[in-house]
């Protein structure tokens, strides 16, 4: 089977939003030993955002490539989360929008302009290359930024909750 720029994007996403979902809910089951408010608004250093922040850029960088490559309209989802329901309902949307990605949306985009917009001015990539040098790596970035923050504020979530996301791994 080659590798097709769904494969290599909307898949690995719905899994690392599965995981994300699956890592939250430990730190929701943490809250009798950590208060809520803190995990939610927990960083790994000061100069770095809160784990609310983190699932919002996961969140954002999915629908990102939904929109940008698949063609799908925009969704808007306000980074208005603070509780762990709200951080859930996000995960959940998100799922959604991209479930809603078929495969054929992406077929033969590999060369396609895709244009993002920063604060820096924009970005030009081919689809290819926007999925390869910005939105995997950084969608991978902010999961993992999520399961460290819970695992330096104590809740218990090891390298399988992170790998099988609380299924079987293989």
């Amino acid at each position: 089977m080659p590798v097709t720029l769904y494969r290599m994007s909307i898949v690995p996403f719905i899994r690392g939003l599965e995981t994300l979902s699956h890592i939250l809910k430990k730190g929701s089951n943490a809250e009798s030993t950590i208060p809520a408010s803190k995990l939610v608004s927990a960083r790994l250093h000061p100069d770095m955002q809160g784990l609310a922040y983190q699932i919002q850029r996961v969140s954002d960088t999915a629908k990102g490539v939904a929109v940008r490559v698949a063609g799908l309209d925009p969704v808007a989802i306000a980074d208005t989360e603070t509780t762990f329901e709200e951080l859930q309902e996000r995960i959940t949307q998100t799922l959604e929008i991209l479930n809603r990605v078929k495969e054929e949306d992406m077929e033969g985009k590999e060369d396609q302009e895709v244009v993002m917009k920063t604060m820096h001015g924009e970005k030009r990539f081919t689809a290819t290359d926007y999925l390869l040098q910005y939105a995997v790596p950084n969608f991978y970035f902010h999961v993992v930024a999520v399961y460290a923050i819970l695992r330096k504020e104590g809740v218990d979530v090891g390298k399988m909750d992170y790998l099988a996301g609380g299924r079987e791994l293989l």
